[in-house]
């Protein structure tokens, strides 16, 4: 055999394991990103079920976030303001991991399709010139500013 056929012959092979290779590296990263969306599915529920917990022991004061009532002076004051940051820091999360790619939609849209009402509430523009809704990511707020006028046209009209 001449160097020339010994040297083909060994790109070919070099070619066919790089092909191997990538072939084996797309299903590692396919079976990755599943992993990464379990997980993170998997995590929005925890959250989901912890904050329905939270909201068990303080049902009085969320009806009244959700409702518009009055919350008295005090501490039921500090558990609405804590109660609607925990809900809108957990929006957040959610909003960043489904631009992400890691939160399916359907569980985006779960939380997206309330967001309309959430911004009606008086709760809404009291945190959102608080120190917590200032201080959110600026494409967040850029999305609530515009489900904020969607709202305001909607009623307008």
């Amino acid at each position: 055999m001449n160097l020339d056929l010994i040297a083909n012959i060994a790109e070919i092979i070099g070619v066919i394991l790089v092909v191997i290779t990538l072939a084996f590296l797309t299903l590692q990263i396919r079976q990755n990103t599943q992993a990464i969306r379990a997980t993170t599915m998997k995590s929005a529920m925890q959250s989901e079920m912890e904050f329905a917990a939270i909201l068990l022991n303080e049902a009085g004061v969320w009806e009244k976030i959700l409702t518009g009532a009055p919350v008295a002076a005090g501490e039921e004051t500090r558990k609405s303001i804590l109660l609607f940051n925990v809900f809108m820091i957990d929006t957040e999360s959610r909003f960043h991991q489904f631009n992400a790619g890691y939160l399916d939609r359907q569980a985006w849209e779960g939380r997206w399709s309330t967001m309309p009402q959430i911004v009606k509430l008086p709760a809404f523009d009291t945190w959102r010139h608080s120190m917590g809704g200032r201080s959110r990511s600026a494409d967040f707020l850029k999305l609530l500013d515009e489900i904020l006028a969607e709202v305001a046209n909607d009623s307008d009209a």
